[in-house]
């Protein structure tokens, strides 16, 4: 009973507390800042979904990580103390998560209008009604995208985002609207089926999309909603730029969605589940702490502390960090993830990004280089299409690089990496030019041609060399069986790994030879005994 009661204090309820004030403080600051306030302009998927996530993922590290040792978690693959530590941030996370997504429905204002010109004449309020109203269908317009999602890249969701003017009435008009009625229409197929299934796939989910919107009745709404900062917004947004009465002024066009639910519904069950969430991951933690016993080692050595040390002792490694000691590698795996983070906080995605604005932010494509934009076979190569996409590179950036780091250096590591890179993205164009192609697989692929290349030599010591080219050969070969198979520009991986090849044989005549390990002369200290007296001598 006591150390269940240790383990109530010194864990479960530094846990309850950090739960609280994380869900609370993050409630309460996206309230008055983002929602009130409208202070700071941020994706709704930033907000609502990967703020939450980082949040509540730091909050555990800095604070319950410590506390969690003090249990006596061992099994044979030591996975006890990563599943204690991923329980507690899911717990912590979900009802952060709910309650964001509640306070975009609860706080939402409703405003009454007799018509939509009226709009201007208010501070805008997330939802509207409508006593006067007409959907002009006539000048609708359309986009077209499509986005690859899952794991591995397994499906491919076709979207077509229309835009209708809201009028006062049916009277023909061609000036620009006050607002815009928005409707999404999805469909999703496998992204493994081959180029002549998926165009039928799309021909078929554009015929169904276009008789649907024919015979759907758009008048028909209890209220609208006008959308927020999202990705959904800026499909919407991309259709309105078509729309031959479209005049200009895109950053500040009202883009509505009908709904037909009673507005007294519009939080569903969210409230409910902000407590029943947080409640399920208390039950669960309290079971999964009140399991192991107490690791009475280092319940000795443990002090607690205030949250100000915990934060220091966390951040502690990260301060004696010296720029100059980081190497290229580290700073070019800065460079991919600071521009995937600006392009995140610009509202373009997160988990993938369209094409079009990969295009726009220096994506490779074969006409575009030969109208002289020569700059895209550089800046393709710090762009990628997704979150997975960025941490599977960086992975095996990171493989790679900590073979050949003692090999090459900086410097000639460096020079691989960017003249694999360019020449990989001139493969691409040249196999298939009218293709867009981002990411930095291509002089990644380079990095481990170079790697196969000097492990075939005598420049990387006799070690365990036929288990590490293995290992790249294996790397490599599955990277190009799943290009085979997804949507992944092989060409740019082909021709990466052979300029890599031809370029880790040009860098075997400036790299030295490992030396041979030193022989240590061992002088041994001997004593002789004689027989006959037992004295012992002087060392020989």
């Amino acid at each position: 009973m006591t150390n269940f009661l240790t383990k109530l204090k010194l864990i479960y309820l530094p846990y309850l507390i950090v739960s609280l004030l994380v869900i609370s403080t993050y409630s309460f600051l996206n309230w008055l800042l983002i929602i009130r306030l409208d202070l700071i302009l941020l994706n709704q998927e930033v907000v609502n979904l990967w703020i939450p996530i980082g949040i509540g993922t730091l909050a555990v590290a800095i604070w319950l990580r410590p506390r969690i040792k003090l249990l006596l978690l061992k099994d044979k693959r030591d996975n006890l103390p990563f599943l204690y530590n991923f329980a507690a941030a899911i717990a912590i996370i979900a009802p952060t998560i709910i309650a964001q997504e509640y306070l975009i429905t609860a706080t939402g204002k409703l405003t009454s209008l007799q018509t939509i010109e009226q709009i201007d004449l208010h501070h805008l309020t997330k939802y509207y009604n409508l006593t006067k109203h007409f959907i002009d269908k006539q000048h609708a317009a359309a986009y077209v995208r499509s986005e690859v999602t899952g794991r591995n890249s397994e499906h491919l969701e076709f979207f077509i985002d229309v835009v209708c003017p809201i009028r006062n009435d049916s009277i023909n008009k061609t000036d620009q609207p006050v607002a815009w009625l928005g409707t999404e229409y999805r469909k999703g197929v496998s992204n493994n089926i081959s180029r002549d299934e998926k165009e039928s796939a799309y021909k078929e989910f554009t015929k169904a999309t276009e008789d649907e919107f024919k015979n759907q009745d758009l008048n028909y709404f209890t209220y609208l909603d006008r959308i927020g900062y999202t990705s959904k917004q800026r499909g919407f947004i991309a259709a309105i730029k078509t729309s031959k009465i479209y005049k200009g002024n895109g950053d500040h066009l009202i883009i509505m969605e009908a709904q037909t639910i009673p507005f007294e519904d519009r939080n569903g069950d969210k409230l409910q589940w902000i407590f029943y969430s947080f409640g399920i991951g208390a039950s669960i933690w309290l079971i999964m702490i009140a399991i192991p016993k107490l690791n009475m080692a280092t319940l000795k050595k443990y002090t607690p502390r205030s949250w100000q040390t915990d934060v220091t002792a966390f951040f502690k490694p990260f301060t004696g960090i010296r720029w100059r000691n980081l190497g290229v590698i580290s700073i070019l795996i800065g460079i991919n993830v600071l521009i995937f983070i600006i392009m995140v906080f610009a509202g373009l995605g997160v988990i993938s990004f369209d094409t079009a604005d990969l295009y726009k932010w220096g994506a490779n494509y074969g006409p575009a280089i030969k109208s002289g934009e020569w700059w895209r076979l550089i800046t393709c190569m710090f762009l990628h299409a997704g979150l997975m996409h960025l941490l599977m590179n960086m992975f095996g950036l990171i493989l790679v690089a900590a073979f050949l780091k003692s090999l090459l250096g900086n410097l000639k590591m460096g020079i691989a990496y960017f003249i694999c890179g360019l020449l990989a993205s001139l493969t691409s164009i040249w196999w298939q030019p009218s293709i867009i192609g981002i990411g930095a697989s291509g002089a990644i692929f380079g990095l481990y041609g170079v790697a196969i290349a000097l492990l075939t030599t005598n420049k990387t010591g006799k070690g365990n060399k036929k288990g590490v080219l293995l290992s790249f050969l294996f790397f490599i070969g599955v990277n190009l069986l799943f290009g085979l198979v997804g949507n992944t520009d092989n060409a740019a991986h082909i021709g990466g790994l052979v300029s890599g090849l031809i370029m880790g044989y040009i860098l075997y005549f400036f790299i030295e030879a490992p030396k041979p390990p030193r022989k240590r002369r061992i002088k041994i200290k001997q004593e002789i005994i004689t027989p006959d007296t037992g004295q012992s001598t002087e060392p020989v």
